[in-house]
């Protein structure tokens, strides 16, 4: 069942090497991941969003289209190059490297900061990736957003391998334990009303170095969701399709396919059985799951929704551009937890 996960650092690393010269022609408007700036007046009205239907419609749609559009959004140039992560608003604020175990909160404040309610939004690049629409419908919404993320290292409590960039040594990674023990003291010190917790669940453990099965990974994200103030509302943003390197659609897509239907996937028994176990940890936990799979997938996992590719050159994100897409999806999926 690890067979996936067990050569994930060598597929990431042969995913990094694919040649850009063979993308195909489907420019679009060349989105660079640059910052949104959120300060600016004319943040959209949450309701301006398409709605879950709509997106159902559009993946639908999706499912049965074969023939390429002449453009798509994110450029497929601009992913080539990494780019459309959706990370710039966290700025110096996110616990980068090896080494960094603490951010400054301050920086990571979003929203309105002098709100009484505070949500806190913590997990690994998966967090990341959600900041643009969780900072627009803070606005909208008129809440204090605080993030808490730390790339490669996943909230649910254990002993992780160092993760620099997707390649992983067999080392203790000591500073995603102390960034652990950080998030821990910094949520009993803040108390919010609500703590989102958007992480992997593919867990690269070590002593010993192995892939945690699915009854590890189901513990070690109940640790982490037992550890909030008990008056806290807990969400978990999972449910992931994930495609990863080996089946990523926007891989697919610079090979210039003749039907786009060849470049959708389904999630892997892997990736399903991992996720399965995080919604369990959030049922034994008290933990609300908003799942994620039906914004990205019907029967199948399109390549493009509505002209929007929705997956990094990674396959281990979604690209801003969708997640920007999915904002209002969020919110209704969110606001029943705001007290609003």
């Amino acid at each position: 069942m690890r067979a996936i996960s067990t050569i994930r650092a060598r597929v990431r690393a042969a995913a990094s090497m694919v040649a850009i010269g063979s993308l195909v022609s489907l420019g679009g408007v060349a989105t660079s991941g640059a910052s949104v700036d959120h300060a600016q007046s004319s943040i959209p009205k949450l309701s301006s969003f398409p709605t879950i239907g709509q997106i159902t419609s559009q993946i639908a749609a999706a499912e049965v289209t074969k023939k390429p559009p002449s453009s798509v959004h994110p450029s497929l140039s601009t992913l080539a190059a990494y780019g459309d992560f959706g990370f710039a608003d966290a700025g110096n604020c996110t616990a980068p490297g090896t080494d960094s175990s603490s951010v400054n909160v301050a920086a990571c404040t979003f929203g309105n900061k002098s709100s009484h309610e505070t949500v806190v939004l913590t997990g690994d690049s998966r967090a990341q990736m959600w900041l643009d629409a969780f900072v627009t419908i803070a606005q909208g919404a008129n809440f204090k957003l605080i993030l808490l993320a730390k790339s490669g290292c996943p909230s649910p409590f254990a002993t992780y391998r160092v993760n620099n960039n997707g390649t992983y040594s067999n080392s203790v990674w000591a500073a995603c334990t102390k960034w652990h023990t950080f998030v821990r003291q910094t949520i009993n010190t803040l108390k919010p009303q609500v703590v989102v917790m958007s992480s992997e669940s593919d867990l690269a453990l070590a002593n010993p170095v192995h892939y945690a099965q699915a009854a590890e990974i189901q513990q070690d994200t109940a640790a982490f969701l037992k550890s909030i103030p008990t008056k806290t509302r807990t969400v978990v943003l999972g449910g992931f399709p994930e495609p990863g390197s080996a089946s990523s659609p926007t891989l697919c897509l610079s090979k210039g396919p003749s039907s786009l239907l060849t470049c959708s996937f389904t999630p892997s028994t892997d990736v399903t059985i991992n996720n399965q176990a995080v919604q369990s940890a959030a049922k034994s936990s008290g933990a609300s799951f908003i799942n994620q799979t039906p914004w990205l997938c019907g029967t199948t996992c399109p390549a493009i929704i509505d002209g929007i590719v929705p997956y990094t050159i990674d396959g281990y994100h979604i690209d801003n551009t969708y997640t920007t897409h999915l904002t209002g999806v969020l919110w209704t999926a969110l606001n029943r937890f705001l007290g609003k």
